[in-house]
């Protein structure tokens, strides 16, 4: 998405005739430019604010803009330049860019994080229009100090922040029946669709086949009653059947737009009908780990607040697990069902299980979970797969105690298989309430000049030549981390390492707290 920019070849020649083309040097300060500062000459041109449009014209707050902006940079004059003088940047430091926009040319490494737009100007302001859909995040609006009305410039950068919301658009995140599907049951009535944003115009949304556009209505829907996450959901329905053997598609229309105006089609997605009308889903056999217990052809893992229940289905399902306190519910396109409960300590119930098929075809069961009695309160809470230093050598996982006592670290188990225990850990010492403890190589320096030092009270725990099965491989690998009694008391995800020094984080003092990237800080928050 993001390129250098469209900033019209030649602005000054384009916009507004041609002027001088000689462009200032690195080393040219603003008043180099050279304003006429006599007494009667005309005041400097300013640039008064940044305003964040939609598509319809209407204002938006600069922390909360939409993913397709018009920016309207208001002035006091017509601006020009024999260079390009109007930008927009990525997420760039203000006060960097600011100082190198006092002065021409700009840098390359600013240069590389400028995205596209179209630029127009007119006497009261600069209108920039990105040509592609901007992502939520952190955004500069900048003009460069040489910007000038006739002889006068502006003398010092502008640069404007300003931050796209995550609702500030809308995109077509999934579909039932999932896109590309075959064999769908001839049957069914009713498509599915959700968007990660308000729409409007649900009109634009129709079913087509071969013979031409299929009858049928839109209506919103509960993304949760699918089993998707929060969102704006669409159900387009039609009456009768379909036809067996033949190919349809769900088309969106450019009529249908987002909360600010934004088209979000036209785009389409597509499934082909079996020849039968109706067929329920089955279940299909699972190898489970080594901490899961086998259940009604699916595997169930438990701790000591809830059980996740992991199936597979021979064809795509709405699945939903209930049980006296909580529900869950999934849509699983492929058939790979995770389905989760939180029950409480040393609980034990009967869930019912149901999976719906692309018709309405039902399977349901009753499912015995139970949870196991409190378990050690200890997460895998930092993981070094990538350090500046030797690899395997100054790798490390981090352990963290969130709980209210001492954790016997002796015997516990790290593995990067979910079907062997792995590496016991060694005779340590008991990890405190509240404090990290690194599982390490024999060989890790915790003062290693490349890595961030380890502060001399965290607790080392060294298991051996590596980490796991040879080392923490750089394109990711599952840990889990097992009790004396083979319970899995935390684990991580298969996951690339982002970068060299750069570790994958624990965001919540939980067993199974989300994970994100972040620099590493070995033994420390």
């Amino acid at each position: 998405m993001r390129s250098l920019p469209v900033l019209l070849l030649s602005f000054g020649c384009l916009c507004f005739g041609c002027l001088d083309t000689s462009v200032p040097t690195r080393d040219a300060r603003p008043e180099d430019v050279g304003p006429d500062e006599g007494p009667d000459a005309p005041p400097p041109p300013r640039v008064l604010e940044l305003q964040v449009l939609d598509q319809r014209g209407r204002t938006w707050p600069l922390d909360a803009a939409p993913t397709r902006p018009t920016l309207r940079v208001l002035t006091t004059e017509l601006l020009d330049a024999p260079s390009p003088f109007v930008f927009l940047f990525d997420a760039v430091d203000v006060e960097a860019l600011r100082e190198d926009l006092g002065r021409s040319p700009v840098r390359q490494e600013h240069l590389r994080r400028v995205i596209e737009t179209e630029v127009t100007a007119d006497a009261s302001g600069i209108t920039m229009t990105p040509t592609a859909t901007l992502e939520p995040g952190a955004y500069r609006v900048a003009l460069a100090a040489w910007a000038a009305a006739g002889e006068q410039v502006l003398g010092e950068a502008f640069v404007a922040p300003f931050t796209v919301a995550a609702d500030g658009g809308a995109t077509l995140t999934h579909t039932w029946p999932p896109d590309g599907s075959t064999g769908v049951a001839y049957a069914i009535d009713r498509a599915i669709l959700r968007f990660d944003g308000e729409v409007e115009g649900l009109n634009a949304i129709q079913l087509v086949g071969s013979h031409g556009a299929i009858t049928s209505s839109a209506t919103r829907s509960a993304c949760e009653d699918v089993g998707w996450p929060r969102g704006s959901c669409v159900t387009l329905s039609w009456d009768g059947v379909l036809r067996p053997a033949a190919a349809y598609r769900v088309e969106i229309g450019e009529a249908l737009v987002d909360r600010g105006g934004a088209p979000v089609g036209p785009l389409q997605v597509g499934f082909v009908t079996g020849r039968d009308a109706m067929r329920a889903p089955n279940l299909l056999p699972l190898v489970c780990g080594l901490d899961e217990t086998p259940a009604d052809l699916g595997c169930a893992l438990a701790d000591d607040a809830r059980v996740t229940l992991r199936l597979r289905a021979d064809t795509p399902v709405i699945a939903s697990l209930t049980s006296p306190r909580a529900v869950d519910r999934q849509l699983a396109p492929r058939g790979e069902i995770t389905l989760s409960l939180a029950l409480g300590i040393d609980a034990a119930v009967d869930a019912e299980l149901r999976l719906e098929g692309l018709a309405g075809e039902t399977l349901s069961a009753t499912i015995p979970l139970r949870t196991h009695p409190t378990l050690a309160a200890i997460t895998i809470a930092e993981v070094r797969a990538d350090p500046r230093g030797p690899e395997p050598r100054q790798e490390y996982v981090e352990l963290l105690n969130y709980g209210a006592s001492a954790v016997e670290l002796t015997g516990l188990a790290l593995s990067d298989r979910a079907d062997r225990l792995g590496d016991e850990l060694p005779l340590s010492p008991m990890l405190p309430a509240g404090a990290r403890a690194l599982l390490v190589a024999d060989a890790f320096d915790p003062n290693d000049p490349a890595d961030p030092p380890v502060p001399p009270g965290v607790m080392l725990v060294r298991i051996g030549t590596s980490l796991a099965s040879g080392g923490l491989s750089n394109a990711g690998e599952p840990l889990f981390l097992r009790d004396t009694e083979g319970r899995r008391l935390s684990a991580i995800p298969s996951m690339a390492s982002p970068g060299p020094g750069i570790c994958w984080v624990r965001t919540t003092t939980t067993r199974a707290g989300e994970l994100r990237a972040a620099e590493c800080t070995p033994g420390t928050e």
